[in-house]
């Protein structure tokens, strides 16, 4: 007999157990006499609390106190322990009874039975289970026995629904994942529209497969789960049996590994191999619906020298603002990517119009021109950018890449911002490249062939209209296109890492120099330009104090000539390296002073002695007031003063006239082989005749 009915007429009024007399309590006197075997089970400490005597025959116990003291939770697995605790909260949460086909082994025989679970409530506090074998089955065929297990023990979460989607029956694994076994199939789905999917797709097939991102007791988690039209075997109604597994962790696997392979580690943006694929579904879709859109190549000015100034670790900080901005410049019809280093790539999808491009690129130029604070420093860069349209300028990947690329450098070489592409551009773009790779290649024999000279430009003295010192100026001596200028090779060095063997190549040969008009009684101070590569690396002081030595060079005839960019890193150890070359007797020159950053503290915070100007103040006359400034400026803080570019005699007298310590330019000379500038020093230096004329 079943006893669900008589308990629950008696459960309320039963003590705690530990406390009240079993031989004498009415609830449990009426338990005694069911002939099914019961027993009240303690889930939270897993423990039997009492048995009745059919109980104690079933467990092979010889007492209430034999059953209680033995260890089950040692012989039992974990899906067992879960499923129990399962079935106390089901029970309670719903004041119902629940049955179930168990196969158990007390005495060591395995017997298969149908048990009835209901609630049992012992105090205000603590609850059991009260748990009665209904019915032995001893006719199950061994598939429906291990089938049965199967479903209690697999990690596969089985359920069944009604028509109604209401749920029938779950396994322990499903019933671990729900919430209730009142959720109803469309409850499970976080997504609203899941379920109209579903019954579609079951509409059409008898089965349908899915991994959907579910409410669980956990948390939303994916499901992949496979849908089924079946019957219920107890009303015959028709059903739908659902299995799922959780993909969670898979999914979030495959996320992850998409995330690696097609996101920019450092700024977040699609990289280059997720907007190839975006690129091939443009295409692929233009093929269809004549879509347009038009590709932006952007390009950092000047990044390279703040990355090499400042360190890597501020050029990233830069990269990841300057992605920050251009997602917030575009909008959302558009994909912004980087492709690597300082070099970005934006998708505006079915634009081609000139002036709307024009709009976007010039909010694109707003939005980068805004100064950045990365640590200390103020920076400001902005981007060169090449447009192209699909499919005018090109109908491939490859065509629109090239092309646009090419406009980023007629952007970049016309200092514009943007420049649209044009089929001249690729001839043009083409001899240069070509060019430049010639370079780039006969660079690496030039060293080891002596295929290099060092020419020096006088400096001259406002005082006393004679010599004062040379700069020396690197030269290229190629076998076939002749004299290289500087401005042809030394960026090509800076990317390819052979600034530092020839920037010491220079540093030797010019000390050498220096030594040589020394000892033929030219006194002449000799300048060097320093790299970014040379000044930031940790052997400048080792490579300068060595050439010193080889060459017995005396550090005071020697002035080395450092750009303002070099300064805008780490000031310690700026500071350290400029005061270690300083305290060597070496002068110290900050050249193209006023083109750059013109941070008036540099000028007080570092030990320098020659205020280089540039160039640029003397050809602009709306400069001259800002050019005096200079000047009495580097009076105040006993800077001598070096004005470049002079070649005109009105420049000559307004530099004397203004108090200036030196000029240098081709109204002087111009920068002269060796041979030609000794001879020019003997003419001019010292005693010898000034290289000022009168007017």
């Amino acid at each position: 007999m079943k006893f669900t009915a008589q308990l629950r007429n008696c459960h309320r009024c039963v003590a705690i157990l530990t406390d009240f007399d079993y031989t004498t309590h009415p609830g449990i006197q009426a338990l005694k006499h069911v002939r099914n075997p019961l027993c009240i089970f303690d889930v939270d400490h897993f423990k039997v609390l009492w048995a009745n005597q059919a109980g104690l025959a079933f467990w092979h116990a010889d007492s209430i106190e034999h059953l209680r003291e033995r260890e089950i939770e040692q012989h039992v697995t974990e899906p067992i322990v879960k499923r129990l605790q399962q079935l106390q909260t089901d029970c309670f949460e719903q004041d119902i009874s629940l049955t179930e086909l168990w196969t158990i082994f007390p005495g060591g025989a395995s017997r298969t039975v149908e048990h009835s679970f209901s609630p049992f409530p012992i105090g205000d506090e603590t609850r059991a289970l009260l748990i009665e074998v209904v019915n032995e089955i001893f006719d199950a065929s061994s598939d429906t026995l291990r089938s049965t297990a199967a479903l209690l023990h697999t990690s596969a979460m089985i359920s069944l629904y009604d028509a109604d989607h209401s749920l029938i029956y779950c396994n322990p694994a499903a019933r671990e994942s729900l919430h209730s076994r009142c959720t109803t199939l469309p409850q499970r789905f976080i997504n609203d529209a899941d379920i109209y999917i579903i019954e579609e797709a079951l509409e059409l097939a008898e089965c349908y497969t899915t991994e959907l991102e579910v409410n669980t007791t956990t948390g939303p988690r994916w499901h992949e789960m496979t849908l089924q039209k079946s019957v219920d075997p107890v009303s015959g109604q028709p059903s739908i049996l659902v299995s799922a597994v959780d993909a969670t962790e898979r999914r979030q696997a495959q996320q992850t590994a998409y995330k690696l392979a097609y996101t920019d580690s450092l700024t977040g943006l699609p990289n280059r191999a997720a907007l190839t694929i975006y690129l091939d579904e443009l295409l692929s879709i233009a093929d269809e619906e004549q879509n347009e859109f038009s590709l932006f190549f952007l390009d950092l000015d000047r990044f390279k020298i703040i990355n090499d100034s400042l360190g890597h670790s501020i050029g990233d900080q830069l990269l990841i603002e300057v992605a920050h901005r251009l997602k917030q410049a575009v909008g959302g019809n558009s994909m912004a990517s980087r492709l690597g280093g300082d070099e970005f790539v934006l998708i505006m999808n079915r634009v081609t119009d000139t002036a709307e491009l024009k709009n976007a690129a010039e909010k694109i130029l707003k939005a980068m021109a805004e100064p950045v604070m990365l640590g200390n420093q103020k920076l400001r860069i902005l981007p060169s950018i090449g447009i192209c349209r699909f499919p005018f300028d090109g109908e491939t990947i490859a065509s629109l890449m090239e092309n646009a690329d090419a406009a980023m450098y007629m952007a970049k070489a016309r200092q514009c911002g943007y420049c649209f592409f044009d089929k001249q551009m690729t001839i043009t773009l083409s001899a240069t490249i070509k060019d430049k790779l010639g370079l780039e290649n006969d660079l690496v024999y030039a060293i080891r062939n002596h295929e290099f000279e060092l020419y020096y430009q006088p400096k001259i003295s406002c005082r006393t209209g004679h010599v004062s010192g040379v700069e020396a100026l690197i030269r290229w001596n190629h076998p076939t296109r002749g004299l290289v200028p500087p401005d042809s090779f030394i960026t090509i060095a800076e990317e390819t890492g052979q600034i530092l063997e020839l920037g010491n190549w220079v540093l030797d040969q010019s000390m050498r120099q220096q030594k040589l008009w020394q000892e033929a009684g030219l006194l002449v101070p000799v300048s060097i330009n320093i790299s970014a590569h040379q000044f930031n690396t940790d052997d400048l002081m080792m490579n300068v104090s060595e050439c010193l030595v080889r060459n017995s060079c005396d550090p005071a005839m020697i002035e080395l000539e450092i750009t303002e960019s070099m300064l805008l890193g780490d000031a310690d150890r700026i500071h350290q390296t400029l005061q270690q070359l300083s305290a060597m007797g070496i002068q110290l020159t900050l050249d193209d002073f006023g083109t750059g950053y013109s941070n008036l503290a540099y000028l007080q915070k570092y030990p320098l002695d020659i205020l280089k100007i540039d160039r640029a103040f003397l050809v602009d006359q709306k400069r001259s007031m800002l050019m005096e400034t200079i000047l009495n400026m580097g009076k105040v803080l006993g800077l001598k003063v070096v004005a470049e570019g002079v070649e005109v005699r009105s420049q000559v007298d307004w530099l004397i006239n203004h108090g200036c310590d030196q000029m240098q330019g081709f109204y002087f000379s111009e920068p002269l082989p060796v041979h030609q500038v000794t001879h020019y020093l003997e003419k001019h230096c010292g005693g010898a005749a000034p290289a000022i004329k009168a007017a």
